[in-house]
Order: C-alpha cells, then sequence, then structure tokens
C-alpha cells in the first residue's frame, strides 16, 4: 500500500514539472496578421517594405502586397529562442511561408 502512494506522488511530480517546463516554450505561430507583442508598427513597416521590393525583383506570378504582407509580418516577429534547438534563417522563413500563399 505504501508503494502505491509513492507512486502517485511521483506521477504527480513529473506531470506538475511537464507543465511547468511546456509552460516556458513560446509559442511557435500565432493567427491572423495583428502585430506580436513587441513589435512597432514602424519594425512592420519597414519590412514590408523590403519584402515588397523583394516581391517585385522577382519573376514570378505573386501577389506582391499579399507576399510582402506575409513575409514582412513573419520578419517583424521577434522569436524567443527554443533551448537546444536551432531555426533557420528568418528571411528563408518568412519567404517559403508567403510563397505559396500568395
Amino acid at each position: 500500500m505504501p508503494s502505491d502512494i509513492r507512486i502517485y506522488v511521483i506521477m504527480i511530480a513529473i506531470g506538475g514539472t511537464l507543465i511547468f517546463a511546456v509552460s516556458f516554450v513560446p509559442p511557435l505561430t500565432t493567427g491572423g496578421l495583428a502585430l506580436a507583442p513587441g513589435v512597432t508598427q514602424e519594425d512592420f513597416d519597414d519590412a514590408v517594405a523590403r519584402e515588397l521590393k523583394h516581391c517585385q525583383s522577382l519573376d514570378a506570378d505573386l501577389d506582391c502586397q499579399c507576399y510582402a504582407d506575409v513575409s514582412g509580418y513573419v520578419l517583424a516577429q521577434e522569436t524567443a529562442p527554443i533551448p537546444f534547438t536551432r531555426s533557420m534563417d528568418q528571411t528563408e522563413l518568412a519567404r517559403r511561408q508567403a510563397a505559396p500563399r500568395c
């Protein structure tokens, strides 16, 4: 009987630890095109302007305003790194997400 109680205590401790650890992982995606916390309107506008120029320089059949909005949104976000992971270049990530949508 005492060993059953220890098992329950260990399970509760492991569950609590997992919940605590997951609460520190930053969100990987956000919905919509609302500005992320910490991003100023100027940063967003600069990123969109850069991506609009990039899209216009491409010889692809893209809606450049859509492309600039999506990739500018991704570029303007300040992403917190997840410990012990590597992420791809933010510009490449933004452009790969924007191209299929537009």
